[in-house]
C-alpha cells in the first residue's frame, strides 16, 4: 500500500509541477535545483551518520568502512563496464523519439535515481513488507511531492515516468521482505541503506552542479553488501 500511495503522489506532482513550469524563469529553477542540491546533501549525510556512527563507553565509534568503500569501488566498476547511465539516457531518449514525446531522459533518471535510492526507500519497503507498516513511505510520499513537482517543473514530464521505477523498485523490496522476512538480517539493510545514502550526496552534488557524476552507474553498489551478508550466513 505505501508503494501505491508514493506511485500516486509522484504522477500528481509530476503533472502539477508541469502546468505551472510556464509560470517559473529559469533563474527560479537554477536557484531552486541548488537548494534542492543543498538539501539532498544534508539530509543523505545525516542519514548515513546516525548509521555509521555509534558512542561505545564514551568512545565515538565508525562501522562497516571497508563493506561501504568495497562497495562503492565493485559497483562503480561493474556500472561503468555496463555503462547503465548510458543505457538508461538512450532508452529515454529513443521513447522521445518514437512517441514524439518532450525531452524526457533528465527527468526520467534524475527522479528514478532520487526516488528509489536511500535509505527511506529500501526500509520504508522492507517495513511495509514484514510489518505491514507505511508509516515510512508515506512520508517518503510527501517529500517526494513536492520533489517531484519541482523537478518537473525544471526538466518536464520526463519526471512521471519514475513513478514505473518506484513501483518495481520498491514493489519488488516489500515482497521480498513479505515472503523472507525471516532471513534478512537488520546488518545488511543498514549497509544498504548506507551506501544509498552516500549516491543520494552524488546526487545533490549533480544538482548544485559542482561536479557531473554518473550516478546511475554507481547503483551496482547497492548489491555488493547483499552478496556479502548472504556469502557470511553460507559460511
Amino acid at each position: 500500500m505505501g508503494t501505491l500511495i508514493n506511485v500516486g503522489a509522484i504522477i500528481v506532482a509530476s503533472i502539477l509541477g508541469v502546468i505551472f513550469k510556464k509560470g517559473l524563469p529559469e533563474k527560479i529553477q537554477k536557484s531552486i535545483m541548488l537548494v534542492m542540491g543543498i538539501g539532498l546533501v544534508a539530509l543523505s549525510l545525516g542519514w548515513f551518520l546516525k548509521d555509521f556512527l555509534s558512542i561505545d563507553n564514551g568512545t565515538l565509534k565508525t562501522s562497516r568502512e571497508l563493506l561501504i568503500i568495497i562497495s562503492l569501488v565493485i559497483g562503480t566498476l561493474l556500472g561503468e563496464w555496463i555503462d547503465i547511465d548510458g543505457k538508461l539516457s538512450r532508452g529515454a531518449e529513443n521513447i522521445e523519439k518514437k512517441y514524439n514525446l518532450p525531452p524526457l531522459a533528465k527527468g526520467f533518471v534524475a527522479g528514478t535515481l532520487i526516488f528509489c535510492v536511500g535509505s527511506m526507500a529500501i526500509m520504508g519497503s522492507i517495513s511495509d513488507g514484514i510489518y505491514q507498516d507505511s508509516t515510512t513511505l508515506i512520508i517518503k510520499s510527501t517529500l517526494d511531492f513536492v520533489t517531484a513537482m519541482i523537478l518537473a517543473s525544471v526538466f518536464g514530464i520526463g519526471v512521471i515516468f519514475s513513478a514505473v521505477s518506484v513501483l518495481i523498485y520498491q514493489g519488488s523490496i516489500t515482497l521480498i521482505a513479505m515472503f523472507a522476512s525471516d532471513f534478512i538480517p537488520t546488518d545488511m539493510s543498514t549497509a544498504i541503506s548506507m551506501v544509498g545514502n552516500i549516491l543520494l550526496i552524488a546526487i545533490g552534488i549533480n544538482f548544485m552542479e559542482l561536479r557531473k557524476i554518473k550516478v546511475a552507474n554507481m547503483l551496482p553498489s547497492l548489491l555488493v553488501p547483499i552478496i556479502y551478508y548472504l556469502v557470511l550466513m553460507l559460511f
